[in-house]
């Protein structure tokens, strides 16, 4: 892993909404103060699947069992390696310990693609949504 590699998770509720984290409003990081998917870089040696639940565990508080991610997919982009997946749990915001960002949110697909995302996560989920959806989910 000679370039930087990162994990994102989709999660999405029952009725076809993802949840996306508001980043941090500091000029340092990149993509300040812009919703993106959670997620996160990985360790020396760690896994990517270990990672994205590690992650979630961290930012979020989301228990999650490393095999209960869906893969998505795994793409080189402008800011390195990224592997994608999904989790489908029903969140409530309101309930979610954040430790990283401002806020969490749900969101449907029509408000995701009204909104500038951060990183490539537009294309990611503009993707996602077009993919056969698991049963009790609608992307509206």
């Amino acid at each position: 892993m000679g370039e930087a590699a990162g994990v994102q998770v989709i999660v999405q509720h029952s009725d076809g909404r993802v949840l996306l984290q508001l980043r941090d409003d500091e000029p340092e990081i990149p993509y300040p103060n812009t919703w993106c998917i959670p997620g996160g870089m990985r360790d020396a040696g760690e896994g990517a699947r270990e990672c994205a639940a590690r992650e979630l565990r961290e930012e979020l508080g989301l228990t999650v069992a490393p095999e209960a991610l869906e893969l998505v997919g795994a793409e080189t982009r402008s800011y390195g390696h990224e592997t994608t997946f999904a989790l489908h749990r029903d969140v409530d915001p309101a309930e979610i310990d954040l430790t990283e960002g401002q806020a969490i949110a749900l969101f449907s697909r029509s408000e995701v693609a009204a909104m500038p995302l951060g990183y490539d996560d537009n294309a990611v989920l503009e993707s996602y949504f077009r993919r056969p959806q698991p049963r009790g989910t609608r992307g509206r």
